[in-house]
């Protein structure tokens, strides 16, 4: 890695499992994302539109820009994950089983997102699942000790347009 970037882990980059987001208007329109809405591919396929009393208990909350990461298997392993764009009145919620990171001070969203997309990542993040076959979650800890070479904000912003870049091709290709 370069001289000037810094080793860290995704808790440097982002809030992990931020607190939940509680609107004051019980009537709010907000996007509910189940897992079956996210493709193996990072990308939400689906919204949904639901009444914030609907989903503010029993669901985990996330809002515009944030990262989800599937944490139970095989949907972890697949590349289930998505960056959260474009969601109703910028709130969302969705599967209990989505790590949500939160990018935080000038660190980019979707450099964190790219990163949590690499194959090297899911295989460390399977390689530390807990629980038991066939219900093995990847634990919150993981994301306080995996450690990442951390680029300035620009630099981030700047690979995270090329990886974007890369993706839509191969999708477009696809």
């Amino acid at each position: 890695i370069p001289e000037k970037w810094e080793v860290g882990t995704f808790s440097d980059l982002a809030t992990i499992n931020p607190s939940k987001i509680k609107p004051s208007d019980k009537n709010l329109l907000v996007t509910f994302l189940g897992m079956e809405d996210i493709s193996e591919q990072g990308k939400i396929l689906q919204k949904h539109d639901r009444c914030y009393s609907e989903v503010a208990i029993g669901y985990t909350s996330f809002k515009e820009n944030d990262i989800l990461f599937a944490k139970i298997t095989p949907c972890m392993e697949n590349g289930k994950g998505a960056y959260a764009k474009g969601l109703k009145n910028d709130i969302g919620f969705g599967s209990t089983e989505f790590h949500v990171l939160r990018a935080k001070n000038h660190n980019s969203a979707e450099f964190i997102y790219q990163y949590l997309s690499t194959r090297n990542l899911r295989l460390q993040a399977r390689n530390n699942m807990t629980g038991t076959a066939g219900q093995q979650r990847v634990p919150t800890s993981f994301f306080y000790s995996y450690p990442i070479a951390i680029p300035s904000s620009s630099e981030q912003s700047a690979i995270a347009a090329i990886l974007s870049t890369a993706d839509e091709a191969i999708e477009k290709t696809d």
